[in-house]
């Protein structure tokens, strides 16, 4: 079977020898000289990869990788350029490319680079889609090989990151999460910490509302008692800490000031919303923290990235949201409403989709979760009131606010459900 390859280059020479060495191939090729074309191409056209260049009068290849990718981002995509400083070809790998290639080409390396590109993207188009499974806690997803559970990586941008968390797991010093506001980085975190499957390595989590030395201090030492040989501090909003905060941010890794005496390592990973490069600029980090966290980070694919993982994640949330409620029966999606979830650009991300599936179980719309009870929480999400935003916002956080809560009354749930005037178990339930 011949496959299709969409070749941009606006130096017409280059870019005839691309095609050249492509159809030699067998490959079915496109040749485009102007990116705006290419695009208007792109998008009437399946195409099973991408090679574009990088510097170009019109747009860059990253311009343009970031334009295909909004429509669809399964569709792997080669990098080439004569030169490229070494901070531009990591932030095109963190932000999708699957290979970089600098001219002269070596045509053998890209050839193989292509076949493997291929072949990836088919082997997660390919895969079952199960989308109306249980959560599968526990399990190692045969695909990738280990348990992965915050996205569920049927498209290859997720597949993409899950791997890449996983190849990284074993840094030894710090590691940053990056991506769009709504985020749901603490369970990409416990992704992270199921990787190791032992009690000797354990995660504490510090937010801008709680995190001074006293309180890390107080956690660490609580991993170190139930037995933890190493622990990881999960610093989330570090954007939007104090600037006492972020010093301490900075000295927790290292193991200086107040954390020079504990005889254990420790490790940051530090979740942000925004790129590093805008957060420097802006004076949201200092240069010590933009080099740390520059040290070793992922990009977190946006939702618009993942559309077949998003469907998927809305009934994982069903599934969360009717243990809480204690419902004998988990109501399901069909698939009309599966497909407006993919459909829609999710600016919130996580937490906007997790907001709208609130909506849907609050409704209480019974065992079949229709197109039209899709459409009504979106209806109220659009042209809701400042207030109702307020409280839909603060729904969608309940499950942090509980485990503050936690922390606060030394995890007895009796107490934590008498403040918030709740039931025992669907307090329980929030705590895992």
């Amino acid at each position: 079977m011949s496959y299709s390859v969409l070749i941009l280059d606006d130096d017409a020479d280059f870019n005839s020898l691309l095609t050249d060495i492509f159809e030699q191939a067998d490959y079915i090729v496109t040749s485009m000289t102007d990116p705006l074309e290419a695009v208007e191409v792109f998008k009437e056209t399946d195409y099973d990869l991408v090679v574009t260049d990088h510097k170009m009068p019109e747009m860059t290849g990253a311009e343009f990788m970031k334009k295909i990718k909004e429509l669809r981002p399964e569709v792997p995509v080669i990098m080439v350029s004569g030169y490229l400083e070494n901070d531009t070809i990591r932030e095109l790998i963190s932000e999708g490319v699957g290979g970089v290639f600098l001219k002269p080409l070596n045509i053998f390396s890209l050839l193989e680079r292509t076949g493997e590109l291929i072949a990836e993207a088919k082997k997660v188009e390919n895969a079952p889609q199960q989308e109306d499974s249980s959560e599968g806690e526990g399990e190692v997803d045969a695909k990738l090989g280990f348990s992965f559970r915050s996205f569920p990586c049927k498209t290859g941008a997720s597949t993409t990151f899950a791997e890449r968390l996983y190849s990284l797991r074993n840094f030894r010093s710090t590691l940053t999460l990056i991506g769009e506001e709504g985020m749901h980085y603490r369970s990409i975190c416990e992704d992270i910490r199921r990787f190791y499957e032992s009690d000797k390595e354990q995660f504490v989590y510090l937010s801008p509302g709680s995190f001074d030395s006293t309180q890390a201090l107080s956690l660490i030492q609580e991993a170190k008692k139930q037995g933890a040989e190493r622990v990881t501090c999960v610093i989330l909003e570090i954007e939007n800490m104090s600037d006492d905060q972020k010093k301490l941010a900075a000295t927790l890794p290292k193991g200086d000031g107040d954390f020079g005496d504990l005889d254990l390592p420790l490790r940051a990973i530090y979740c942000v919303s925004g790129d590093l490069d805008s957060l420097f600029d802006e004076g949201l980090i200092d240069e010590n923290l933009y080099i740390l966290m520059g040290t070793a980070e992922v990009r977190v694919p946006p939702l618009r990235e993942c559309k077949v993982d998003i469907g998927v994640m809305a009934q994982q949330l069903v599934v969360e949201m009717a243990r809480e409620k204690g419902l004998a029966a988990v109501p399901r999606f069909e698939k009309s409403a599966r497909d407006l979830f993919r459909e829609q650009p999710w600016k919130g991300n996580y937490e906007e989709l997790r907001g709208t599936v609130r909506k849907i179980m609050d409704a209480d719309p019974g065992d079949v979760l229709s197109l039209n009870d899709v459409k009504a929480a979106m209806l109220v999400s659009e042209g809701a009131s400042p207030r109702a935003r307020f409280e839909s916002y603060l729904s969608s956080q309940q499950t942090e606010l509980v485990r503050a809560a936690a922390i606060l009354f030394g995890a007895e749930r009796a107490k934590v459900a008498s403040f918030f005037a709740s039931d025992v178990n669907e307090v329980a339930a929030k705590m895992q």
